[in-house]
């Protein structure tokens, strides 16, 4: 019998959590042997991980796979369902908040992988707050993942979006791995949506006090983890996300301009390849856990607006018991000069409603 495809699977316009988990499982079922096949003829990821984390301790390189390997496999699941074509629905009535098959079917290879102590954006509310900062708190490794950031843009057919979790001990996260796999945009030309199969990206991980980066394609990271240095050339343009803009504005005559992207592993994709000189934080837990271990071993670091106070020693504080932080503002930049500066450029546009 063929395979339901994923329009037949997701026809109703509003998810109903209990069906999608059996569409989801018959597809992570149907789907794992085909992209362990098609992954075949590049290697398995673990070794071609392993060529670019031979000085991590085993421990470490451990987990560090286990989350390479999780981003690969959502990364091609997430451009076949889209190719197939997605269901849109919102999280009650924020439209700015979109739901998509693909949200929750790497929501579910995320448990599924990473087991109770995962928190990841899906299923955070049930969780609650209180039993996310114990575990966050402990030695043992704790998981922080976000199954798609950036829906509205994946959905769009835009290229800034992604898959990402981190790993963390004793309340701050240690190692992570963030894959965009459609990060590839030719601007010679008017918009051509490329086959999943062709589809460019970047992956980024941060472990062991380094950040790296590889080249995807299908999904598929092309060969080992590269050392990525720090950049050197300042381009003047702070990462602007929406809901930063949503409470702040910038005063461009300071010399700096805004670069808005719609989800936050674009932002600090920019920042890490530098494309962005800064950002600004105050979204959410696993908006900003995994991007910490890649930009910090670039020299980036918080910063509050505008006192310039140090971050909590547990990150989980940064946040309110929504995992949200859209009534504080953090700069994560290079230096306490840059920083500052920054910081003098950013005025109040109105008060954030709750």
């Amino acid at each position: 019998m063929a395979e339901p495809t994923t329009g037949e699977l997701f026809k109703a316009k509003t998810i109903v959590e209990g069906d999608v988990a059996k569409a989801v499982q018959a597809l992570l079922d149907g789907d794992r042997s085909e992209l362990q096949a098609e992954h075949d003829p590049h290697g398995d990821p673990a070794s071609s991980a392993g060529e670019g984390m031979s000085h991590v301790e085993s421990a470490q390189a451990d987990v560090v796979t286990r989350m390479l390997r999780f981003a690969e496999d959502a990364s091609q699941i997430a451009l076949k369902l889209r190719a197939d074509g997605l269901s849109v629905s919102y999280k009650g009535a924020d439209l700015g908040q979109a739901l998509t098959e693909a949200d929750l079917a790497i929501s579910r290879m995320l448990h599924a992988q990473f087991g109770p102590r995962l928190i990841e954006e899906e299923t955070a509310d049930a969780m609650g707050f209180d039993r996310a900062r114990d575990l966050l708190a402990q030695k043992d490794w704790t998981f922080i993942g976000d199954p798609i950031d950036g829906t509205k843009p994946y959905a769009g057919g835009l290229p800034g979006w992604g898959t990402m979790i981190a790993a963390c001990r004793h309340g701050w996260p240690i190692a992570s791995v963030m894959a965009l796999p459609a990060w590839f945009d030719d601007r010679t030309a008017p918009v051509v949506h490329e086959p999943a199969t062709e589809q460019r990206g970047i992956l980024l991980a941060g472990y062991d006090g380094g950040s790296y980066w590889s080249p995807m394609v299908d999904g598929r990271m092309q060969g080992p983890l590269r050392p990525l240095q720090p950049p050197i050339r300042r381009t003047h343009h702070i990462g602007w996300l929406p809901v930063a803009a949503q409470r702040y504005t910038l005063d461009y005559t300071k010399g700096l301009f805004p670069w808005c992207e719609s989800a936050a592993i674009a932002d600090a994709a920019l920042v890490a390849t530098g494309r962005l000189d800064a950002t600004l934080v105050n979204h959410k837990l696993w908006d900003l856990a995994p991007i910490l271990p890649v930009l910090q071993p670039l020299g980036f670091r918080l910063f509050h607006w505008m006192d310039m106070a140090p971050c909590p020693l547990s990150m989980i504080n940064l946040f309110d018991h929504e995992f949200r932080a859209h009534g504080d503002l953090w700069l994560l930049c290079r230096d306490e000069e840059q920083a500052l500066r920054l910081s003098q450029a950013i005025l109040l546009a109105r008060p954030m409603e709750d």
